[in-house]
């Protein structure tokens, strides 16, 4: 059987929609045998890599939907900010507005897994180097630390310092990390989540819509000029409708909007199994 990588991209609460994307193995009772990710997709990557479910993975998930947010959150009736203030550690130091270390002590505590050479399948986590502007590919030491900065988005969460350097989040250098598991696959699977519909649009959007719309504006342009000089073996594009960034309150309607997704990824694998 060819082996199959699969890299997961970034896109916010939209890509939550990998959790169900990857059932497509459970079903065909595979593992890919190396996986990468950038963003919200390092997230649900190492949590994949490290032996959890997609059904652990969707309990873990409604686990934090339904947390109270703490005595900041109680002043904000808007869910997106009751999220971040419930489950990011918001601080007022300079670089960012969030720490993200709770929700970090929460991912250690679910994958019971600290170093990348604990996985049970191989993974990268794709971050970008504050400096050098440049991207950086972890495959090996402390896993929290380069999924943390894989998805520390700039304004938003503070730089992860990492051997000294400081880095934020992969989605600004390669929001669609396939490239990187080209050397180690047969077959590479890239699922592409950062594709916003919506059926309604407002003439003033608030200030965190604008920033949060604005970065994956770019995304999308660097995955269209990306595809355009190599394209991964299987693409899968979820278009996921009316969830923005951090609207992780709509677990079910994100899941719900995957599956058939899901179903086209299990279609497209079918004939790498012979």
């Amino acid at each position: 059987m060819k082996r199959i990588g699969i890299a997961l991209g970034a896109g916010g609460a939209r890509g939550l929609a990998h959790i169900v994307v990857l059932q497509a193995f459970e079903e065909l009772r595979i593992k890919p045998c190396v996986i990468s990710g950038t963003s919200i997709g390092a997230v649900v990557g190492a949590g994949y890599a490290s032996g959890l479910s997609p059904a652990q993975m969707m309990d873990a998930v409604e686990e934090i939907r339904t947390t109270k947010p703490g005595r900041f959150g109680r002043f904000y009736s808007n869910s997106e900010l009751n999220f971040v203030l419930a489950w990011l550690d918001p601080t007022v130091k300079i670089g960012g507005l969030i720490k993200g270390e709770r929700f970090i002590k929460f991912l250690s505590e679910r994958m019971q897994v600290e170093r990348f050479e604990e996985l049970k399948i191989p993974f990268m986590a794709v971050a970008t180097h504050f400096r050098n502007r440049e991207q950086a590919v972890f495959d090996k030491g402390d896993l929290l630390k380069a999924v943390q900065a894989s998805y520390s988005m700039p304004g938003l969460f503070r730089p992860v310092s990492i051997g000294g350097d400081l880095y934020v989040d992969g989605g600004l250098v390669n929001p669609l990390p396939f490239d990187v598991i080209r050397p180690h696959c047969d077959i590479a699977v890239a699922v592409d989540v950062a594709v916003h519909t919506t059926d309604s649009h407002r003439d003033s959007p608030h200030a965190q819509e604008v920033l949060f719309s604005a970065f994956q504006i770019m995304q999308n342009s660097v995955v269209r000029e990306k595809m355009n000089q190599s394209q991964p073996d299987i693409y899968i594009k979820v278009a996921v409708s009316n969830v923005r960034a951090l609207e992780f309150n709509k677990t079910n309607s994100i899941f719900r909007q995957a599956l058939s997704s899901k179903d086209e990824l299990k279609q497209k694998l079918l004939p790498f199994l012979d």
